[in-house]
């Protein structure tokens, strides 16, 4: 059944009034729920919500009680940052730099690795650890490589689990937290972590070292194999193609520029030669006697002879003063002077075919270097084309060079930094052995066994409102079902404090005319009787469902009736259960059924309640036969019979939903009471109810609610009367 609000039914009384009473009676709506409602629910449903808590709070303190005590210690491990080569030059040095991210997450995984867990295993000998290892194994023979190995993996991923390594935030700091049930344990675990992580650091790099040098001389070899041939090649390309250098030039080109010069040198003379000649023989055609040839000037031959010359004049012209011309001194100073003179002229012959041979001289050497410059321009016209070959060869040289001298700086680089390095990661801080046991945390288990507890409670309460489908409230049977709210019968026993009744509720409204019970029933009475200007006489109690009070209610309202000195008959058209008749008649039989069969008057077959002055019709034994005894046409005339004799005539009834007979009775009725019991009965089957008696054409005054608790606050909700029960307790004599 959908929990909706039903729509009032047409023969339910004055519904609809009844519905905007109870909505005015509560106030102006809100989008909110009312606080007192929320805490009537949670008082209805209190011990839901205690049971779940105590459940989930018990869990949680049997867990910080009973749970394996663990200690926490922690080392860390500082990354270093990359520093700046000590070997390199600074300008070529790298600044020092910041260890990445990405590199520190690479060293989290090398430290949570399974193969340092191992070495950590096998450094503390943790196999036979109680907790990473199983404790000591009572196998006798030697295990054998394949079970050690096995053994050693189980207890490294053991250990995994109780180890935690993270980042320290931002920083380049690497923590790894351990937690065992020894502190010094933990402690002990941790350093090992760092230990073990370190050697493996350090043996790494010496490997790594290794390999580099290794293929380092390995490469340096090759390179220096390379660049000697590659000189080797170059000199003698050289020497082949003679292109032998020196002061930066060629042989060739060395040569000639010196055959130029030469060149240069040799023509000059011989232009000097030539023109010292061409100025001689230029004297000599002006009839100079070449004695004014430069050559014979600069002469010491032909100085002394100009000497001789000039003493001779001298002499012969001092002889001619004193002798005459034919005296022999003079002629023989002037033989003396022609000889002289003589020889003066064979001297500058001698000079002029002197500069005629060095005229030629030059110009014969001027040839031989003309000719050789021709040979040196053919030889430079050949080494250019070589020098094409040169080229590539002088770059393949040099390029293996500098390779070869950059490794071989590497290699004198990595030589100088040996030893001098420093570490990838270092120790910052060793761990110590916990002094208080970090899980459980008592105080965590308790806030939040706690935060738990009530959560769980309180959803527990939500669900089991929200799961439960019974009737509980008086809003339940206005809103839901559109009937009219005739009040609510409590349950005896709740209405006596902790005590337990000894008598049944039908006896006890006898016993205890003025407690809590009995003016529930009088409230049942009021409002069934004192409604509209008519008054029912007839009043059929019917429910859904069996076993929801139905005929302990309708014998309580017939002897409240009776007690309140009104003449009642209560008469028993249940009749396969007749429980009314069995409560009543206390053995003596009954004669419902002889009276509707017309075997027996009506005047006899009533009967007296022992109690009471209530009036019985009813029977001690279900029908034999098919005959519907119940009909309108039977149950009609005897409800006639019975208006004439009494003030009320109270009728229990079969259940409707499972009883024809139920809907036929109460189809006569002046009023018909519906029973449900609280927070069992569904709104589905209450709500199927009054349908069927709807279909009937039966007067349904409305419903009640029956065996309610009324120690729960607020019940039947605070619209109705017990959610002020306390505030009437001195009313009361229960």
């Amino acid at each position: 059944m959908t929990l909706i609000p039903a729509e009032p039914h047409p023969d339910v009384a004055e519904p609809q009034a009844t519905l905007e009473t109870a909505e005015s009676a509560v106030g102006n709506s809100s989008l909110l729920p009312d606080p007192r409602s929320l805490l009537i629910i949670f008082w209805r449903r209190i011990w839901t919500f205690v049971i779940v808590f105590a459940f989930i709070m018990g869990a949680a303190i049997a867990y910080a009680t009973f749970a394996p005590k663990l200690y926490t210690s922690t080392a860390s491990v500082l990354i270093e940052p990359r520093k700046a080569d000590i070997v390199m030059p600074k300008e070529v040095a790298q600044p020092d730099q910041a260890a990445p991210a990405d590199f520190i997450d690479t060293q989290i995984l090398v430290l949570d690795s399974a193969q340092l867990s191992e070495k950590v295993v096998a450094a503390l000998g943790l196999t036979e650890d109680a907790q990473f290892g199983g404790g000591a194994s009572d196998q006798v023979e030697a295990p054998s490589p394949a079970q050690i190995r096995m053994r050693l993996a189980t207890s490294a991923q053991r250990l995994q689990s109780a180890v935690n390594i993270r980042r320290a935030g931002q920083t380049s700091l690497i923590e790894i937290a351990v937690s065992t049930r020894s502190p010094a344990q933990s402690a002990r675990i941790a350093n090992e972590y760092v230990n073990q992580y370190l050697l493996s650091i350090s043996t790494a790099k010496q490997a790594e070292d290794q390999q580099e040098n290794a293929q380092i001389d390995s490469r340096l070899g090759q390179l220096r194999g390379e660049a000697e041939t590659a000189d080797r090649n170059l000199q003698m390309y050289k020497i082949a193609n003679g292109l032998m250098s020196s002061e930066g030039a060629t042989m060739a080109e060395q040569e000639a520029s010196t055959l130029n010069q030469q060149v240069a040198a040799s023509r000059a003379a011989l232009a000097e030669r030539q023109g010292r000649l061409a100025a001689a023989r230029r004297q000599l055609t002006k009839g100079g006697g070449g004695g004014d040839v430069a050559s014979a000037l600069s002469s010491g031959t032909i100085g002394a002879l100009r000497q001789q010359e000039a003493d001779s004049s001298r002499t012969l012209a001092q002889l001619h003063s004193r002798y005459g011309p034919r005296h022999p001194a003079i002629a023989q100073e002037e033989q003396r002077l022609a000889d002289v003179q003589r020889q003066i002229q064979l001297e500058i012959d001698r000079i002029l075919s002197s500069l005629e041979a060095e005229v030629n001289v030059a110009s014969s050497g001027l040839s031989s270097l003309l000719s050789s410059q021709s040979q040196s321009r053919s030889k430079l016209a050949g080494n250019a084309s070589a020098q094409v070959g040169y080229m590539e060869l002088e770059r393949k040289a040099i390029a293996a060079r500098t390779i070869y001298e950059a490794f071989l700086n590497k290699s004198r680089g990595t030589a100088a930094r040996d030893g001098i390095e420093r570490p990838l990661a270092s120790l910052s801080s060793p761990a110590v052995a916990a002094t208080a046991p970090s899980s459980p945390n008592v105080r965590l288990a308790y806030l939040v066994g706690l935060m738990s507890a009530l959560t769980a409670a309180l959803l527990a309460v939500a669900l089991a409102e929200f799961l439960d489908g019974g009737i509980r409230t008086k809003l339940d049977v206005e809103r839901r079902l559109g009937a009219r709210y005739l009040g609510a019968v409590p349950d005896v026993e709740s209405t006596l404090d902790g005590l337990r009744s000894t008598e049944e509720p039908h006896d006890y409204i006898v016993s205890h005319p003025l407690s809590t019970f009995a003016e529930a029933l009088r409230s049942l009475r009021a409002s069934v009787t004192l409604r509209g200007n008519r008054r029912p006489k007839v009043i059929a109690v019917t429910s859904a469902l069996p076993r929801e009070g139905k005929t302990t209610t309708a014998v309580s309202l017939a002897r409240t009736l009776a007690m309140s000195g009104a003449s009642t008959v209560l008469v028993d058209c249940d009749i396969r259960r007749h429980s009314a008749s069995d409560i009543l008649l206390e053995g003596r039989e009954g004669h419902l059924l002889d009276v509707l069969a017309g075997t027996a008057s009506l005047e006899s077959s009533l009967l007296t309640d022992s109690a009471t002055d209530l009036k019985i019709l009813g029977t001690h034994r279900s029908p034999e036969d098919g005959r519907d005894l119940l009909a309108p046409s039977l149950v009609g005339p005897l409800l006639a019979a019975l208006r004439t004799q009494f003030e009320y005539v109270v009728i229990d009834t079969a259940p409707v939903l499972g009883i024809a007979d139920a809907r036929s009775v109460a189809s006569q009725a002046d009023a018909v009471i519906l029973l449900a019991r609280w927070r069992r009965t569904s709104l589905r089957a209450a709500d199927t109810a009054l349908d069927l008696l709807m279909g009937t054409q039966a007067k349904v005054v409305g419903v009640a609610l029956t065996m309610v608790d009324i120690r729960k606050f607020g019940s039947t909700g605070q619209e109705d009367v017990y959610g002020y029960h306390k505030k009437f307790k001195g009313y009361y004599v229960n």
